[in-house]
């Protein structure tokens, strides 16, 4: 199911250094990155008699991280049910790994959030724990689900949909001043990086859960 991309290893690189020079030049306060943040913050934040507060409000409400976790252990859910239980496991493993990771980086860099973010977003701002739990979520949809559906059109509705609600959660972190916009970029980076080792990990290892009585009869 997940394909033997020659590429996967550039990818990976790219997205390593990608993330590693933006954790970096954020961690050490680089005024280029706030020009960069305030510049995108004046595109996302333009409202207009509240309806985008209501909207982006529900759009991140759906989004939090620990809804994240659930809508992914739901999916995982109908994976196995269906007999695709081994991208059931590895789509938890990779939703856990994201949640660690994000804490790790968030703890790391040990940015503060924006002036005038809610008093329910507590924590630190880098990467958009948000943005991060969504990207993996999409990526498994992307990577699992699509693939798997016969009628390209309605795949091409779910693909697209799909990433659609990943842009509209990276706009209303940001709109809610919740996060600077180089967080949800720095969370998709660093989503991205991840879904390429969790790839790997799949092609080596899932032929051999094949003899695990657990994923007897799972597809691959």
């Amino acid at each position: 199911m997940i394909d033997k991309s020659r590429l996967r290893p550039v990818k990976f690189v790219i997205a390593v250094i990608l993330f590693a020079y933006l954790s970096y030049f954020i961690h050490a306060g680089a005024v280029g990155i706030d020009l960069l943040d305030a510049g995108l913050s004046s595109l996302a934040t333009i409202k207009v008699n509240g309806f985008f507060t209501g909207l982006f409000t529900v759009i991140s409400w759906l989004a939090s991280p620990g809804r994240d976790v659930l809508w992914m252990v739901l999916l995982a859910f109908l994976l196995y049910g269906f007999k695709y239980k081994i991208q059931a496991l590895w789509s938890l493993a990779l939703m856990a790994g994201g949640v660690v990771l994000d804490f790790i980086f968030k703890h790391l860099i040990a940015r503060d959030r924006p002036i005038g973010h809610l008093a329910s977003d507590d924590g630190y701002s880098y990467p958009s724990g948000h943005t991060l739990g969504t990207f993996l979520l999409v990526a498994t949809i992307i990577i699992i689900i699509v693939p798997e559906i016969d009628n390209y059109r309605l795949a091409q509705i779910i693909k697209w949909a799909s990433i659609i609600w990943l842009l509209l959660v990276m706009v209303a972190r940001v709109y809610l001043q919740a996060h600077y916009p180089t967080d949800t970029i720095g969370a998709v980076l660093l989503g991205w990086l991840w879904v390429e080792v969790m790839s790997w990990l799949y092609i080596a290892y899932a032929p051999r859960l094949l003899n695990w009585r657990l994923f007897y009869r799972s597809y691959l």
